[in-house]
């Protein structure tokens, strides 16, 4: 179905509050976090357990779509379906690993589709697998990703203070280069895993000495080549209401830094294609979305709107399942 037909309800403050902070320092210890949100530790630990529990918020953890290089590319698949086979289709492409995200739209495409892998052969390979055998798919639209300018993973709340947030951000020290292939590959899979597990625990895994295992933690999360973040149900989030633009700007690279800055920008890339910018943005009433535009074409050069659609359902965000509630999905794929 496109989506359950109750909204979940916003959460309470204090557990905005929570989310914010671990989005903020996803590590950061129990003690840290329940002395920036004003409980103690035990309570902290406690309420976020309840609400990875219930499914309302979950950790990310993510190879980050802004590192695209000559081995590593990223493409935006609009679709337009037969009508009622929109969520079957949304659904079997979700289901598949290498997607990043699936969105449900309102308007001219009835899906939006990222996909993240390396090359741009093999990109379009794998986008003609996802899309071209499917009798219900009667059109595709494919824009390739020149850069990402802001992802979902870099998406916050608003409800900490900026004095609250510095408090729990550590200075980045050490080099900001990723280590060799094969260790960063082992340290996402283990935060996969575990993404609070501790340093000392991670140096096991790796077999290296605790302050081994923390440089080289150091250097993974500095370069920006892993996404450690918190997702949480849009709705309970206080965000329920998302908008799909494309646009066409005189200058899309220095543009997409400027608006992918403002805070209800989720997701922005610059794209080749007849328009030069795509983003994604979240809202709690639909028209905020003129606000936004507004502001846009008062500080982007050459601002105009190519496609603007709604978001009815995500069925897919940050490589993870969500159901017709927003519910992120446990373990689809079948893994342990």
């Amino acid at each position: 179905m496109y989506a359950s037909a109750q909204c979940l309800p916003e959460l309470p403050e204090i557990d905005l509050a929570l989310v914010h902070a671990l989005q903020v320092a996803p590590r950061a210890p129990w003690s840290a976090i329940a002395r920036t949100i004003g409980v103690d530790p035990a309570t902290a630990a406690r309420r976020w357990e309840r609400l990875v529990e219930e499914r309302l918020a979950w950790f990310v953890v993510r190879p980050s779509a802004e590192q695209l290089a000559p081995d590593r590319d990223g493409v935006l698949l609009k679709v337009r379906c037969r009508p009622g086979t929109e969520v079957r289709v949304a659904e079997r492409i979700a289901a598949v690993r290498e997607v990043y995200s699936v969105d449900l739209l309102a308007g001219d495409d009835d899906l939006a589709i990222v996909v993240i892998g390396r090359g741009i052969a093999s990109m379009r390979q794998m986008a003609d697998e996802l899309v071209g055998s499917d009798p219900d798919i009667l059109r595709t639209r494919m824009f390739f990703l020149a850069e990402v300018h802001r992802e979902d993973g870099q998406w916050q709340l608003d409800v900490l203070t900026d004095e609250q947030k510095s408090g729990l951000e550590r200075p980045r020290t050490g080099p900001a280069t990723p280590p060799d292939p094969e260790t960063l590959e082992k340290i996402t899979q283990i935060l996969m895993e575990e993404p609070r597990m501790s340093v000392a625990d991670i140096g096991r895994r790796l077999d290296r000495p605790e302050p081994t295992a923390r440089r080289l933690l150091e250097r993974v999360l500095n370069s920006g080549a892993l996404r450690l973040g918190c997702d949480v149900v849009a709705s309970a989030g206080g965000a329920g209401r998302a908008v799909m633009l494309e646009v066409c700007t005189d200058d899309p690279l220095t543009a997409g830094h400027v608006i992918g800055a403002e805070s209800r920008v989720v997701r922005c890339a610059a794209v080749i294609g007849p328009a030069n910018l795509a983003l994604v943005a979240r809202f709690t009433a639909l028209d905020e979305n003129y606000d936004l535009e507004l502001r846009a074409a008062a500080i982007v050069p050459g601002w105009r709107v190519a496609d603007r659609a709604t978001v009815v359902r995500s069925v897919k965000r940050q490589g993870r399942v969500l159901d017709d509630e927003g519910r992120v999905v446990l373990d689809p794929y079948g893994a342990a």
